[in-house]
């Protein structure tokens, strides 16, 4: 019998696959789902197995899956979560029961998803053009069958209509948590146009959950599919959530419901506080310390969410406050940035993410930032860059009159918050 695969052999095979999370995708990307519709039927229709759950959005929805897997979970069923980006490794994309999927699950799920791309290589069929996140998919896909999930619960990585997620039959139930403005060269430059892409996860029989505020017109193209398709859309927004994590809680909530019309014992009412602690992701309005400093982790990388990240953070924050920052290359600076420059930010250490190929220069963010009134400091690794963050924040001149602390937020990118976390965590704690 061979032995199995090794899971950083397997890795290097599949790295030599394009990874369109780390290029330009507004030019030479293939934008449809050929190539994974082909390889799901090599498969075997590997989602045809468990329950689906299908989540896309602009903000939340890697959040949201994770709150709809805790109570599918509190219901005693076995369930999977599909998401990206990952933060530290690419086990995280992968979870069963809230744990990463271990090396040799992983190794051989992608391994057979390889297989199956060589095999569409010597037939000449679409799945020889599968990219990096289409082989990962089916990985995740292939998992859970193995795995012998109840359930899965699927975070779309980007779009809705042509992500490879969208490969699987009708879910019970498709999510769109939040629209903005974002990858606008590859969605669309109107919340329309984005409204359509995400709204496209959407199948005759899946009933709609949307958290986008109505009489928008995102909601109105949302309203529009789910009257189009004859299913059921359940508006799962409310002017008083102060938080994402209120808002995402509400949306769970309300597919969890759903889902419950079908699941004996599941419902929303599955989510208490001791299960939302729990379901946080990491990288999404994480707090941790670095000695006295209190350091906000979050992957914000559109205004309205960093704007919202802010507005949670600084409620009962009366330090000075500098930010980290790292800027994916689709995304506009100044637009990104006003945030931090309405919100009283002092200074704004500015980075790239090396390796990824697909952030902006150093030197363009600190530029945009000191176009907005921000002190800068531009550091070419993330590293440099957080350790001058900590040392001014804690030095004498960084605390104001009052004696308050001053904070530092890593924000901008999952990639650099990925880069970082890992050193706070050994250096800190949580808060």
């Amino acid at each position: 019998m061979p032995d199995p695969p090794r899971l950083h052999d397997v890795l290097d095979r599949l790295d030599a696959r394009i990874n369109w999370e780390r290029r330009d995708r507004s030019s030479g990307w293939r934008v449809d789902l050929a190539p994974m519709l082909d390889l799901a039927v090599r498969a075997g229709g590997p989602s045809r197995d468990f329950g689906l759950c299908h989540v896309a959005g602009s903000k939340g929805k890697g959040s949201v899956a994770n709150l709809v897997a805790a109570g599918l979970g509190r219901a005693g069923l076995k369930v999977g979560v599909f998401g990206s980006p990952h933060v530290e490794r690419i086990n995280e994309r992968i979870r069963i029961d809230g744990e990463p999927l271990g090396d040799e699950p992983l190794a051989a799920a992608l391994a057979a998803s390889l297989r199956l791309v060589e095999e569409a290589e010597r037939a000449g069929t679409d799945g020889a053009e599968a990219s990096w996140f289409d082989i990962v998919t089916l990985a995740g896909l292939w998992a859970f069958r193995e795995a012998g999930v109840d359930w899965a619960v699927l975070e779309v990585g980007l779009g809705g209509r042509l992500d490879s997620t969208n490969v699987i039959e009708a879910p019970e139930v498709a999510v769109v948590t939040t629209i903005a403005l974002e990858h606008t060269a590859i969605l669309g430059d109107t919340l329309a146009a984005i409204a359509r892409e995400k709204g496209g996860i959407v199948k005759p029989g899946s009933p709609l959950v949307t958290g986008t505020p109505p009489g928008g017109e995102a909601h109105g193209v949302l309203a529009e599919i789910a009257e189009r398709l004859g299913v059921e859309h359940v508006v799962a927004w409310s002017e008083g959530d102060r938080t994402f994590e209120e808002a995402n809680v509400r949306v769970a909530r309300a597919a969890l419901d759903l889902l419950g019309r079908g699941v004996p014992g599941l419902g929303g009412a599955l989510l208490t506080q001791e299960a939302i602690q729990a379901a946080r992701l990491p990288g999404r309005m994480e707090w941790l310390n670095s000695g006295p400093v209190r350091v906000l982790l979050d992957g914000a990388h559109v205004p309205s969410s960093l704007e919202m990240a802010l507005e949670e953070a600084l409620e009962d924050a009366s330090g000075p406050w500098g930010a980290v920052v790292a800027i994916h290359g689709e995304k506009d600076l100044g637009e990104l940035l006003a945030p931090l420059s309405r919100r009283g930010f002092r200074r704004v250490f500015a980075t790239t993410v090396p390796g990824t190929g697909v952030h902006h220069a150093a030197t363009a963010v600190a530029q945009a930032a000191g176009a907005l009134g921000l002190e800068t400091e531009v550091h070419d690794l993330p590293e440099a860059a957080l350790g001058s963050a900590l040392e001014w924040a804690e030095g004498a001149g960084a605390a104001p009159v009052s004696g308050a602390p001053a904070g530092v937020m890593v924000t901008g990118s999952l990639y650099l918050v990925g880069a970082l976390r890992a050193r706070l965590r050994g250096a800190g704690s949580h808060a």
